[in-house]
């Protein structure tokens, strides 16, 4: 018979500190991320100034993407060497660098550096130390934590508008420049908040069969002298057999379920600098088909979201509405983005929907929403429409990142988040100034907004194959099993 003995194993809290840690971010964001969505109305009458119109803005808003996202791999291995809280304390500084050096803007260039790649830098300190922060103490409950931290932003962008047109009518534009510069620095409080995650592991205690551990440290052994991938096979809550693809070399060895042994020699071995570099950023998650779909997938639903958050307060501009009534629409957005944050991932975890499947559902709620907005000029009507298209983006932004860590081991995280925002900062420039110039030519807000629904059209094409691919495959195997 087969002999068990108990071991002793550190996870995540799955809480605990955990939820210090989520008040942290929320409050990262709401003083930093939340400006983001602000430049149209912050910086809207200085482009007039300055003579641009769209396509100024739509080049701006491209280098802060840009640059937001081009740094992913990097910040990725700065995360992974120093530590997620002094990644966002980091880019909070700079954050407030940003919006204060851009009260001096006199022309396109001097805005594009100071706002586009200043502040844009420091957005991505805080968007992937924020999310690994998290990832790092949730397991079960990780989308309701992503969820809840992410509320940040939308609180912050239910209040900006406000604060803003305040600031705007009591100091000017460069009083409100400062005085939100000021606000950022509120992030470097919440960034301290993130300690290690090993400052906070907990214990738990679990029963593994012996017999079944040599055979699989066994072949381990055998599959990495036949210069093969090790498979671990480990059994879960509901005693289902699940495989687990290894790396031959991990850039921290071998997991702990094979940190014994003679294992542990072959982490000995030399590397070359190109082999480090490689394992560092982890490119062997390119290798993957499948990875490549996901985060061009999320590339072009990001885009779409973001553009339309940048043209949404000219639109409303354009159709008549006063500047107070364009900032009621935009906290409608923000409101109801709250409430998706904190609803929708319970719901989610309730009817056991993939984070894939559920970014998949909601752009299609998008491309209808944004479509029937297009057309109305009724305040009523773009309220309740504002307020719908909200609750969709909110799960937009919190299943996208969700999504990229269902396809990659946890340790792999950082890099993998890093990879996806390095794609979405090649594709963002030129598709982001190809959409403001539809907009110039055609003068025709409803031509822009149907353009940036085509990216979402786009999207579901590039991944509806893969997804009906792996419905038959679980399909087949249920049948299998049966």
């Amino acid at each position: 018979m087969s002999k068990t003995k108990t071991i002793t194993k550190l996870v995540p809290p799955d809480g605990g500190w955990g939820w210090i840690v989520l008040f942290g971010s929320a409050v990262t964001n709401v003083f930093n991320q939340a400006v983001f969505s602000q430049f149209s109305l912050l910086y809207g009458d200085k482009l007039k100034e300055m003579g641009h119109r769209t396509t100024g803005a739509a080049m701006v808003m491209s280098v802060m993407l840009c640059v937001v996202n081009l740094g992913g791999p990097f910040l990725g291995v700065l995360v992974k060497l120093k530590s997620p809280r002094f990644v966002c304390v980091t880019g909070s500084l700079i954050c407030a660098t940003g919006i204060f050096l851009s009260s001096f803007s006199t022309n396109i260039v001097h805005l594009s550096l100071s706002y586009g790649v200043v502040f844009g830098l420091g957005l991505g300190f805080i968007y992937n130390a924020s999310f690994v922060a998290i990832n790092s103490y949730f397991k079960l409950k990780k989308s309701i934590a992503v969820g809840i931290a992410m509320t940040g932003t939308g609180i912050g962008q239910a209040l900006m508008p406000h604060v803003v047109e305040y600031s705007l009518d009591i100091f000017g534009f460069r009083g409100a420049c400062w005085f939100l510069s000021a606000l950022c620095l509120h992030g470097v409080c919440g960034g301290m908040l993130m300690q290690p995650v090993k400052w906070h592991m907990k214990k738990i205690k679990e029963e593994v069969v012996i017999e079944e551990e040599k055979i699989e440290m066994n072949k381990s052994q055998t599959d990495i002298k036949d210069d093969r991938p090790a498979i671990m096979f480990t059994k879960d809550r509901n005693n289902e057999c699940k495989s687990q693809l290894l790396e031959k070399i991990s850039v921290n060895g071998f997991s702990d379920d094979f940190k014994a042994g003679s294992l542990n020699e072959t982490t000995n071995l030399k590397k070359t600098a190109l082999e480090r570099i490689y394992e560092l950023f982890d490119i062997l998650l390119l290798s993957s088909p499948r990875f490549i779909i996901v985060i061009i997938g999320i590339g072009l639903t990001a885009i779409s979201i973001q553009n339309f958050g940048m043209l949404f307060p000219f639109f409303l501009l354009n159709i008549g509405l006063s500047r107070n009534e364009t900032a009621t629409c935009m906290s409608a957005v923000a409101l109801a983005d709250i409430f998706g944050r904190l609803i929708v991932p319970q719901v989610q975890v309730r009817l056991k929907l993939t984070a894939r499947l559920t970014l998949f559902l909601t752009s299609i709620w998008i491309i209808i929403t944004r479509q029937m907005l297009a057309y109305q000029t009724d305040l009523t009507s773009l309220l309740v429409l504002s307020a719908l298209y909200g609750i969709g983006r909110s799960v937009v932004i919190v299943a996208r990142n969700l999504t990229i860590t269902e396809h990659c081991r946890a340790d792999q995280v950082p890099s993998a988040v890093g990879l996806g925002m390095l794609c979405l900062g090649i594709t963002s420039p030129p598709i982001g100034y190809f959409l403001g110039w539809i907009r110039d030519y055609t003068e025709d807000y409803i031509a822009c907004i149907s353009a940036q629904n085509a990216l979402l059209i786009l999207f579901l094409i590039l991944w509806l194959p893969d997804m009906l691919l792996l419905y038959y495959r679980k399909k087949k195997g249920n049948a299998e099993d049966v």
